[in-house]
């Protein structure tokens, strides 16, 4: 027992430490569909292998998403790809003579992406596909 006391101590040593992650708060506006409306993107990026993963929150309607994706660097912008996914949203369930649907979504899942340069992000938010363009600053 006493042996495997350095081994041990001696491993903690060399695994990483954990640091915390600096959450990354977005904020603009799209023309989707004839309206504006206001979005928010909160997320974190892992360092190790730029992954990506947050919330997309649609001010104008209360609507929020789930965000996956990735934030890889480049020489002159940085590139992000999201996935933006339902989650926990409500689903329609009707019938009209015996006929019915059940389980559809009322909103739809998007993909942004775009380049990011200094406390600027210029892309595209695709909605059933449908781009929009997409302008966020940075918040926090």
């Amino acid at each position: 027992m006493k042996r495997l006391l350095p081994i041990a101590l001696l491993l903690m040593a060399c695994a990483p430490a954990v640091r915390p992650q600096p959450v990354q708060v977005w904020e603009g506006s799209a023309r989707v569909l004839l309206t504006v409306q206001q979005y928010r993107l909160t997320f974190t990026v892992n360092p190790v292998n730029y992954a990506l993963s947050g919330t997309l929150a649609n001010l104008s309607s209360g609507d929020r998403f789930e965000a996956t994706g990735t934030l890889l660097p480049g020489t002159d912008a940085t590139e992000l790809s999201v996935q933006v996914t339902l989650g926990n949203v409500p689903r329609l369930n009707a019938g009209i003579l015996g006929f019915g649907i059940s389980g559809v979504a009322l909103k739809s899942d998007a993909f942004l992406s775009g380049q990011v340069r200094g406390e600027l992000f210029d892309g595209s938010l695709r909605v059933n596909g449908i781009r929009y363009p997409l302008m966020l600053r940075r918040v926090q």
